[in-house]
């Protein structure tokens, strides 16, 4: 963590090893074994199982009580994952650490997620091979922190544990929209009653994309979309990358307003997800790994498709016809065409299409809330971490937030 070059009025700068005994302390008998996540800052609240540690010749199972900090030594993505809710043990694969009478581990547990703190450990840490670290507790206890007085420690964790639980509920509003949408969804289409259902090649025109470096003389650089760049529900041109194509197939690739655009597959969560191309960029094509559905508008709007393969009967549908293997599914384009729609009245599209926009712009404006919470958290977070921001401070900007 980058040292403060001045500290505040009643700072400290200790060793990690003032700050925190390491236990050793082992389990015996059969007790709950916890499950140690970085969610929220705090060892899971659920016993995942009963450990009996009698029978286990190394004995190696460390005794954890409730406000112990637990950190990972071998698995960098899970880092310091903060402090305990909850007596029991934890795996040998974690260090158990007691705060002193002085440190407030609540405090600690949100400044060692601190991007300081992490940048810290990290550069502490030995062997680093893909997400495993060796982060031993002597290069641990030797990391030296700013730190406030117990009683300002106690008041900036309440700030931070506020904000985590306003952005807990946030997220879980917007997880229940989006579940809540997916349900609207469904009961918008079984309105539609019985309706004709035709092969998607009956109303649509399909096409796989440009394949990577295919392109011989004659070629023009343009803009294309990648699995990546097709999410559910939308298109993501925050990260765009660019191809050579040859000037004889350029029109063939061609991206247009109103086109859904479907992924291949790859993860199961990637198999036909898509999103209808607004035109944002001009020109621009798309790779092989995605397929191009041109509606013949007379028949099917784009946007009632897009609702359709997202539902949970599209989903389906590309599961069952899916070439799977062990993680990764694939669907190729005879598939795609075969694929039964409902093809309802153009006014029966038109006013699914409405309902589930004005849901959507429910779930984008939550999104919208918690990204500034997340934001806000941050911010605040780092202010009073490095003593640019008192607690009053702090409780002043959150009052106008």
């Amino acid at each position: 963590m980058p040292e403060l070059q001045e500290l505040p009025t009643g700072w400290s700068r200790p060793r990690l090893g003032e700050l925190l005994r390491r236990r050793t302390e082992r389990a015996s008998g059969k007790e709950p074994l916890l499950s140690v996540t970085q969610a929220r800052g705090v060892i899971s609240q659920k016993e995942v199982g009963r450990r009996d540690n009698s029978s286990d010749e190394k004995g190696n199972y460390w005794r954890v009580h409730i406000g112990d900090i637990v950190y990972n030594t071998m698995r960098m993505w899970q880092g310091v994952s903060g402090r305990s809710n909850l007596f029991g043990i934890v795996s040998p694969a974690y260090t158990v650490c007691e705060p002193s009478s002085e440190t407030d581990s609540r405090f600690l547990s949100h400044l060692f997620k601190h991007p300081g703190s992490i940048a810290e450990f990290y550069r502490l840490s030995q062997g680093l091979v893909s997400d495993t670290w060796n982060l031993k507790y002597s290069s641990f206890a030797a990391i030296k922190l700013g730190i406030p007085p117990k009683a300002e420690q106690q008041r900036i964790a309440e700030i931070l544990d506020a904000l985590d639980e306003q952005i807990h509920i946030e997220s879980t509003l917007v997880n229940k929209l989006i579940a809540l949408g997916e349900g609207l969804l469904a009961a918008q289409l079984d309105r539609l009653g019985p309706t004709e259902t035709v092969p998607l090649t009956r109303v649509t025109d399909i096409r796989s994309g440009v394949t990577l470096g295919s392109a011989s003389a004659g070629t023009v650089e343009v803009p294309y979309l990648r699995v990546a760049n097709v999410q559910d529900g939308f298109i993501d041109t925050s990260e765009m990358k660019t191809i050579r194509v040859n000037k004889t197939d350029f029109k063939k690739y061609l991206l247009e307003p109103g086109d859904v655009l479907l992924t291949e597959g790859g993860d199961f969560d990637k198999l036909g997800r898509g999103a209808v191309w607004d035109g944002r960029i001009s020109p621009c094509i798309y790779q092989n790994h995605l397929f191009r559905v041109r509606c013949d508008r007379s028949l099917i709007l784009p946007d009632y498709l897009a609702a359709y393969t997202s539902s949970d009967v599209g989903k389906q549908y590309f599961l069952n016809i899916a070439k799977q293997t062990t993680n990764l599914a694939t669907i190729n384009s005879t598939q795609l065409k075969a694929m039964p729609v409902p093809v309802p009245s153009l006014e029966a599209q038109e006013s699914l299409i409405e309902i589930m926009a004005t849901h959507r712009e429910r779930v984008e404006t939550e999104q919208t809330v918690l990204s500034r919470l997340v934001r806000l958290k941050r911010g605040i977070m780092d202010d009073l971490m490095m003593g640019r921001v008192r607690v009053a401070g702090a409780e002043t900007a959150l009052k106008s937030f």
